[in-house]
């Protein structure tokens, strides 16, 4: 008798793990919408920017996550990361990559640069209200560059 409950008993724990298994929620995050390539900027240019593109499109969610539930620690660790990212280098006659870009692109990677710090400086003193006009003004900039990567212009 002890034998065959501990084989019901057993058999009833796997199913039960199995089910847990197979019913358990996905901890993916679908993708969103992918950007129109401008086919006015070479390939190999184009492959450059869109790597950095794909970094911060990571980085900007995870930084409102950060922000929203008030991870002042989470803010200032995305934010950080933002702020150290390598930054395209104003171009210089001849420069093949730099010299397709606007200037307009320059002056947002610095805006994108300061409001990153901006933030860290605002997590770093617990500051809510500051955290959020950082993040507002990180995505700001991202969407004006997304704006000129499109569609060019000054």
């Amino acid at each position: 008798m002890h034998k065959k409950i501990v084989a019901v008993s057993s058999g009833v724990l796997a199913v039960l793990v199995a089910l847990a298994l197979f019913l358990r929620p996905a901890r993916t995050i679908h993708p969103g919408p992918e950007m129109a390539v401008p086919e006015r900027i070479p390939g190999p240019a184009r492959a450059v920017i869109a790597s950095k593109m794909r970094r911060h499109a990571d980085q900007l969610p995870e930084l409102v996550s950060h922000m929203v539930v008030l991870d002042y620690d989470g803010v200032a660790r995305v934010a950080g990361a933002i702020f150290d990212e390598p930054r395209l280098a104003r171009p210089v006659t001849g420069d093949e990559l730099n010299g397709v870009l606007p200037e307009r692109f320059f002056t947002l990677q610095d805006q994108l640069q300061a409001a990153a710090r901006a933030a860290v400086e605002a997590a770093a003193q617990r500051d809510p209200q500051g955290t959020a006009a950082a993040a507002a003004t990180l995505t700001r900039t991202c969407v004006d560059c997304h704006a000129l990567y499109l569609n060019g212009g000054s």
